[in-house]
């Protein structure tokens, strides 16, 4: 993977209280439905994700794992089928098969996701392709194989994962980030700025994109696009240190050590051990010949 791809990963999961989700409150909830419900498909999903955007990455498989053996679908076990012979001809009949197909799709593509994270790559392999094969329109299980491929280094096989991805939706973002990468792994970096600038188009929250055009950038040493774009992520992410730095570096590049200093400031301000931050400050002073603004210089 890239560097970009890594950290981004390394920004998920944090360890934190238990966020809120629409229809499914909070973990706690959700386990207290559980105990009166304990097969209940859908708050064990719920549970699932809520635990894996916590990091718990074990405790989510677990959860998932029942909700996929419980899941009412055509792909799923014995309760997928009608009880009654009469079913099979109702109205309703249809409406519920989408819905149920619907809520097993997602449970085996976050399933996907928390074996991928965790670094078993056969079983997120597994469970990306059931989630193809299950709502094959969908673009996510293969970007999630495509990501798995460029991990393993196969650059060629993830690259048909990505295609495959655009064909199934043609203004998927994460396909083009996916394209991207692979042009980067191969050194392209003309063709990855071209694909990382149109995943932005699509997907001006993707921070692993972001990362990249700004790798790809300081390669070919053009800045201009990529300034308007970790402009834009900042208006709705102020805090994010990562970008934050990002911005700054390319400002001492372009010559702009007032606007290099503002921001620079900000990140020790929200992250004071960043030692990145301190060097970067600290040569800034030096050409500047000390600190301006009343500013005290970082120790």
């Amino acid at each position: 993977m890239t560097e970009a791809s890594q950290a981004a990963g390394h920004r998920s999961g944090g360890r934190e209280s238990a966020p809120n989700v629409p229809d499914g409150g909070t973990l706690e909830a959700i386990r207290e439905r559980l105990l009166i419900e304990p097969r209940d498909a859908d708050a064990l999903g719920r549970a699932g994700v809520l635990l894996y955007e916590m990091g718990e990455f074990e405790q989510a498989v677990a959860h998932l794992d029942k909700a996929l053996s419980c899941c009412h679908c055509p792909l799923g076990g014995p309760a997928s089928r009608p009880s009654r012979p009469a079913e099979r001809g109702s109205a309703a009949a249809p409406p519920l098969r989408q819905e149920a197909t619907r809520n097993h799709y997602t449970i085996l593509k976050q399933l996907a996701d928390c074996h991928a994270a965790v670094g078993d790559c056969p079983q997120a392999e597994r469970h990306y392709r059931a989630a193809a094969a299950l709502s094959p329109e969908h673009a996510e299980p293969y970007i999630g194989l495509g990501t798995l491929a460029l991990q393993q280094r196969q650059v060629d096989r993830a690259e048909q994962f990505f295609q495959t991805a655009r064909r199934r939706e043609p203004d998927c973002g994460g396909a083009y980030g996916g394209l991207a990468m692979v042009h980067q792994h191969r050194l392209e970096h003309a063709e990855a700025f071209e694909m990382y600038l149109k995943c932005l188009e699509l997907d001006g929250d993707n921070l692993v994109a972001l990362l990249g055009l700004f790798q790809t950038s300081c390669r070919m040493g053009s800045f201009s696009k990529l300034i308007h774009y970790l402009e834009v992520f900042l208006e709705r992410h102020p805090a994010d240190t990562s970008v934050l730095f990002c911005l700054a570096t390319l400002q001492a590049r372009q010559g702009l050590p007032e606007q290099t200093q503002q921001n620079i400031l900000k990140v020790h301000a929200l992250e004071p051990d960043k030692q990145q931050a301190a060097e970067l400050l600290g040569e800034l002073e030096d050409a500047l010949g000390g600190v301006s603004d009343g500013q005290e210089p970082l120790a």
